[in-house]
């Protein structure tokens, strides 16, 4: 009776206090609802302004309740429903949150608020006991690539000077002859949303922007099953993805898209929210998860920046890949002074990243069939964007942000001045060259 599409759109503020109340309303007496039918498709946006997840009922045309969705904490649901159709809000422990009958409008948007014993204390930012079992995931950064002559089998960060980028085979990475225009042959890096990287604050206490870790045990057993359960039977074209970033116009990429599975799409939503809020320590609000982005043989990613407004903490999830022998595709991401790091994970890997201030990206051309990736996104509870009032410095402002390689190229210079000079936090940057050997 109802289509629900998980959406990752920003939420309001999460307590009943900011609106000035001293205490929470009381929460609806359950009325008499049901659903009428033959109204007009119309589309509603559910907004949960609990840190906590509800449970989001259709109430079907028998008056039983039906339980259509779980919107996300801090989070948005999106519903193609229909003139009519009645809703129930509950929480976790069955109690009523809200009402709400779809009208004739064409856009609707329902805001679900706490009441009652609902408008409890926010949660931890992850479940406890977990931050041990977080931390016992961690990669080490330095830990060398091995074996040194086949990088198909690397879990590791290879890390590069300027000079050792400058000397590349330019036919294996960037845009080729026929791909582009001229302008844009052997590019590896997007040049223009690049202002907004001297704006951006760092969003995690220690590190350098970004960290490898294994997945967490049920992550990876879900996606495990699930990917190899429907690459047989879901698996359909990826479609030009635009912005520029990528060669599919010329090769073709293919995805599962997850939002056709609702109950993996929020579980991996969940587990990845509690992960980067112990990896940033602060609470935060989903805004996209996508994928599973299958990329195939010659597939590129330029090195680029992710929304300022959304995409502040963020994780690549290795889910499969079959590669040639030394045929590693690593995430890149520019350093300051020239630096790069090229991030190495195996099946089972992610890597967590700060994505609107630290370029990242694929421009090495992939040598292999298969590259499974699912992309998870989130921003910190109090950030509208750097050009807020009052916006959060966080953790402060990488100095030597607009010093990478990219910005070696006047197209792709990012500058910084005025305020965004203060407050600056050097980064610990490697010292070891592109095999983890001394320089």
């Amino acid at each position: 009776a109802c289509r629900l599409i998980s959406l990752a759109v920003l939420a309001g503020a999460v307590s009943w206090a900011a609106g000035g109340a001293a205490e929470p309303p009381e929460c609806p007496i359950e009325s008499n609802l049901v659903s009428r039918q033959n109204g007009a498709r119309r589309a509603v946006v559910f907004e949960n302004r609990l840190a906590r997840d509800v449970q989001l009922f259709w109430v079907g045309f028998d008056n039983q309740e039906h339980l259509s969705g779980v919107v996300g904490g801090m989070s948005d649901l999106n519903s193609d429903s229909f003139a009519g159709h009645a809703f129930r809000v509950r929480s976790a422990g069955g109690s009523l949150l809200s009402e709400y009958v779809v009208t004739s409008k064409s856009q609707q948007h329902h805001v679900i608020r706490p009441c009652g014993s609902a408008a409890e204390e926010e949660p931890p930012l992850w479940d406890a006991g977990r931050d041990a079992e977080f931390g016992s995931l961690l990669i080490d950064h330095s830990r060398p690539c091995l074996p040194a002559d086949n990088s198909k089998h690397w879990s590791c960060v290879a890390y590069s000077t300027r000079e050792e980028v400058a000397k590349r085979n330019r036919s294996l990475y960037g845009f080729q002859p026929g791909e582009v225009h001229r302008n844009r042959e052997y590019s590896t890096f997007d040049v223009t949303y690049t202002s907004q990287i001297a704006l951006i604050p760092k969003v995690t206490p220690t590190g350098n922007g970004y960290q490898v870790m294994n997945m967490t045990d049920r992550l990876r057993d879900l996606l495990v099953q699930f990917y190899k359960a429907r690459k047989q039977d879901s698996m359909i074209s990826h479609g030009v993805i635009a912005g520029g970033y990528t060669n599919n116009d010329v090769v073709e990429f293919h995805k599962i898209d997850l939002d056709r599975f609702r109950n993996v799409h929020q579980a991996i939503i969940r587990e990845m929210q509690q992960v980067l809020q112990w990896w940033t320590k602060l609470r935060l609000k989903h805004t996209s998860t996508f994928g599973v982005r299958i990329y195939r043989r010659d597939s590129l990613l330029i090195d680029h920046v992710d929304r300022m407004d959304t995409h502040l903490a963020s994780a690549v999830l290795q889910v499969a890949q079959t590669v040639d022998d030394n045929g590693g595709w690593p995430l890149e991401v520019l350093l300051p002074d020239g630096n790069v790091g090229e991030v190495y994970l195996q099946p089972g890997q992610m890597v967590l990243y700060e994505g609107a201030w630290l370029r990242h990206g694929r421009p090495m051309r992939f040598r292999g069939d298969e590259f499974a990736n699912i992309f998870s996104h989130f921003a910190p509870l109090d950030w509208r964007g750097p050009h807020a009032t009052e916006s959060p410095e966080f953790y402060g402002f990488v100095k030597g942000r607009c010093t990478t390689i990219a910005d070696d190229d006047p197209r792709g210079r990012c500058r910084v001045t005025g305020k965004y000079l203060q407050n600056e936090v050097e980064l610990k940057l490697p010292v070891k060259g592109a095999h983890n050997d001394e320089l």
